[in-house]
């Protein structure tokens, strides 16, 4: 007992340390078990045998690309000031958030696996229990070492937190990277020569494509999810106990437990829930299961946060986080003052607050003073418990727009498959319009999360960015609610399952990670509080220019705009880098997948494409990392706010698009299969897969890439401030600083070049008929000329014929094939 009673954070923190960690492990043992004995049930179910050797060629090429661009950056993190041990801490805490990344992906491809092997009529029933033993499995991964680094460090350790995130973030962008042109090629491949070219269902046997996409499929759903979750997780609880401490004391550590807590048990209730549709009803019986859990798990965590916390600011437990003493020369004068001394006329100055206000001026240390006072006025318990809720409520909110883009029968679908009947390009034009105005209203909830945070802190910056971690810990929980959504699309999008049911899981996963996304924004954004901290305490320059670039944190600041710009242009190279990427990878599949149909091929033989990858993603991942540096040694520090503001709104706001288009236009494609506005082979349905492999590539390549590309910006950034505030105020020349950022645009652009100049399919003419069974569809010889065709007129029956229309108008192929399409004519009623 004494371990619990001695603890310095309190009795109360200690135990919900041990609970954390018993059910992270518990966790752990079950993801590793269940997958196992599942195995067992291999009766009635065919598994792949390449699938798992696929799956682990894309993993390690993952992992290639995390060693080649995370080692570097633990060395980089090791030369940022400190003392030895801090220094050897962060760098070691960065390398285990390296290794989690990849840990965490083996673990949801193992779940994912064992559910190949159950017989097809239990998968429904374990669509709930299979999706919360992936997302359990991963929030322990991330909340364990959280739990070992609080337990030993307290509230010293949200430096090693905040490097363990940054290395959890780099991984899971390093496999949504390589997921990104692998997906693109997979699709390409079933989508574009099977489905559209030969008019076989993407999931018959015969379809070449079928096994890479549902491969890709698999990895995109289960290794780069779990991945994206683990990196979320910790840095919601990094940046958690970094903004917390300072204005909530050791409740600022108890918030982020109790809320990472709730999540873990949320996924648990999803567990013990079985999934039950009726025939029909599937669609509400999905949302029912992750609705329940997110507002029992919601209500819950708000009302332990409202009774556990205390209601009167100078309550908060301040000794057990060294806050004891005022140390803010504004408060206190040259010598630290003990809290209890001072309080009393804290209190009484809070009593007068608008007169406290019209007395001071715009200085540093007048602000100070009166976010101290202004702090002593709020109510600990209702602010946070607030912050939790407004989390819950915007998630929720996110997921109901969402939702629409995968209901199969919603009228933003409908609408784009009914358009899809005039071509291609205006149904792609329909679900791009509609998922627009649907992140345009994910985007405004972000403001209204700001204008609610601004008046619960009662304008004390460093309040509300504690509160903005809050509303991130609060929506992640409804995310992780939905274990079962997330789950839903692998176990029953097969053949042999019920039409009504895959229709009601194809989207719905979409909504999930739209909350997921908007949580990782929270969070990142709310890493701008160590930033600006970094920014202000620092000593002035020896210049005015230098001094602008290090304190010129104002909207007129050139730097800021500078940085904004540069986080805008690190998003659209990352997408244009990865863009290339699939166009390459994707040339490559249709080629190959059109051989094999040609010839008659069991399968379609895509074993480079893994080594191919690693070329083609390396230089979105260097963008990433390398952007802070140049622009906080470029434009100057202060740049890194506008950098992590532009890069997060640029992300979320193309994310949130991407996702739902591609969800859109992928269930508008199967609405037309199904015979409806023209049916199978019809000039609609070719549009619409069309569309489909186009916003598929578009979600892959920034829709995906989104969440950790934002924290992997935010979290370096925090990460790395206090290096460049220290090279601007120690005497380093200038031109040092400015030489560092062109290296990183150097090698950047190294990166850039060696991925542009690699080999690619070749696509032109070439000679004679070499080319023509890939690159264009088979037409009959005939002998008909222009010297064939006769262009005088005729008179018949008193009206003019011409004898050029009584000539064939096409070949016998291209007849053939625009009767095969015949549903997108006039006559398809």
């Amino acid at each position: 007992m004494d371990l619990i009673t001695q603890f310095p954070l309190g009795d109360d923190i200690a135990v919900t340390l041990l609970v954390l960690g018993l059910l992270s492990v518990a966790a752990l043992v079950a993801g590793a078990v269940v997958p196992s004995r599942l195995q067992r049930d291999e009766d009635a179910a065919e598994v792949d045998d390449d699938l798992g050797r696929r799956l682990g060629r894309q993993l390690s090429a993952a992992g290639s690309i995390i060693l080649w661009v995370g080692l570097p950056a633990v060395v980089l993190l090791y030369l940022v000031p400190g003392s030895t041990d801090d220094r050897i801490l962060r760098s070691a805490m960065m390398v285990v958030g390296l290794a989690l990344g990849p840990f965490a992906a083996w673990r949801g491809l193992a779940v994912q696996l064992a559910s190949l092997g159950l017989d097809p009529e239990r998968r429904p029933a374990l669509i709930s229990r299979l999706g919360a033993l992936a997302t359990t499995g991963a929030l322990a991964v991330a909340i364990l070492p959280v739990v070992i680094v609080v337990w030993f460090l307290q509230a010293a350790g949200s430096s090693a937190l905040m490097a363990l995130a940054g290395g959890a973030a780099i991984s899971a962008l390093a496999l949504r990277a390589t997921a990104a042109p692998l997906d693109t090629a997979a699709a390409s491949s079933a989508i574009l020569v099977g489905a559209d070219e030969h008019e076989i269902d993407t999931d018959d046997p015969t379809n070449l494509g079928a096994a890479p996409l549902r491969g890709a499929r698999m990895f995109r759903r289960g290794a780069a999810g779990s991945a994206d979750l683990v990196a979320l997780t910790t840095a919601a609880a990094a940046v958690g106990v970094l903004l917390g401490v300072p204005v909530l004391a050791a409740e600022g550590i108890l918030v982020v437990l109790l809320a990472l807590g709730v999540a873990l048990l949320a996924g648990g209730v999803v567990a013990l829930v079985p999934h039950r549709g009726q025939p029909g009803h599937e669609r509400g019986a999905l949302r029912l299961g992750g609705v329940i859990p997110a507002l029992l798990g919601g209500a819950g965590m708000v009302a332990a946060a409202a009774l556990w916390l205390p209601s009167a600011y100078k309550d908060l437990r301040f000794s057990q986080v060294g806050m004891e003493n005022f140390t803010d020369q504004a408060i206190t004068g040259p010598q630290p003052l003990p809290r209890e001394q001072l309080e009393p006329q804290i209190a009484q100055a809070g009593s007068d607050l608008g007169t406290l206000v019209s007395q001071t001026d715009d200085s540093r240390g007048a602000s100070a003073l009166l976010d101290m006072v202004t702090l002593y006025t709020i109510s600990p318990s209702v602010a946070a418990a607030s912050a939790l809720g407004l989390g819950v409520v915007v998630a929720l909110a996110a997921i109901l727009l969402l939702d629409g883009t995968g209901n199969r029968i919603g009228s933003v679908v409908l609408r784009t498959a009914r358009t899809s009947r005039t071509g291609g390009a205006l149904g792609t034009t329909a679900g791009l319009g509609s998922t627009a105005l649907l992140a345009a209203g994910a985007l405004t909830l972000l403001l209204i999360v700001a204008g609610v945070l601004s008046v619960l802190s009662a304008g004390v910056p460093g309040m509300a960015l504690a509160l903005l971690s809050c509303t991130g810990l609060g929506a992640l929980v409804v995310a992780v609610a939905h274990a079962g959504s997330l789950m839903a699309p692998t176990l029953v999008d097969r053949p042999e399952a019920e039409r009504s049911l895959r229709d009601a899981a194809a989207g719905a996963s979409t909504g999930p990670r739209a909350a997921l996304l908007l949580a990782a924004t929270l969070t990142a954004l709310a890493a701008l509080g160590p930033i600006a901290t970094a920014l202000q305490v620092a000593p002035r320059a020896a210049t005015v220019w230098e001094d602008r670039a290090l304190h010129g944190l104002s909207p007129t600041s050139l730097p800021l705009v500078g940085g904004i710009g540069l986080g805008v242009v690190a998003v659209l190279l990352v997408t244009a880098s990865l863009l290339d990427g699939a166009r390459r990878l994707g040339a490559s599949a249709v080629v190959e997948a059109r051989a094999a149909m040609l010839e008659k091929r069991a399968a379609v033989n895509l074993e480079d494409l893994p080594d191919m990858v690693r070329r083609a993603v390396l230089p979105a991942v260097v963008i990433v990392v390398l952007m802070p540096i140049v622009a906080g040694f470029g434009l100057g520090p202060a740049a890194l706010p506008g950098l992590v503001i532009g890069a997060a709104l640029t992300a979320l706001a193309l994310g949130l698009w991407s996702l739902g288009a591609g969800a859109t236009l992928e269930n508008a494609a199967a609405i037309i299969g199904h015979g409806r506005y023209g049916g199978p082979g019809s000039w609609g349905h070719s549009g619409a897969l069309g569309g489909a492999v186009l916003t598929g590539t578009l979600r892959s390549a920034i829709g995906s890439v989104a969440l950790p590309l934002l924290l992997t910006s935010s979290l370096l950034s925090a990460l790395g401030v206090s290096a460049m505030v220290a090279m601007s105020t120690d005497g380093t020349s200038v031109y040092l600083r400015w030489g560092i950022a062109v290296v990183a645009l150097v090698i950047a652009l190294t990166c850039w070049v060696i991925a542009s100049t690699a080999a690619e399919v070749d696509l032109e003419d070439e000679i004679g008929e070499i080319s023509r069974p890939l690159f264009s569809r088979a037409e009959e010889e005939t002998s008909d000329g222009l010297d064939a065709m006769d262009w005088e007129v005729e008179e018949e029956d008193g009206e003019q014929v011409s004898a050029a229309a009584t000539k064939p108008a096409s070949s016998g192929a291209r007849a053939k094939r625009r009767g095969n399409r015949k549903g997108g004519g006039r006559g398809s009623r």
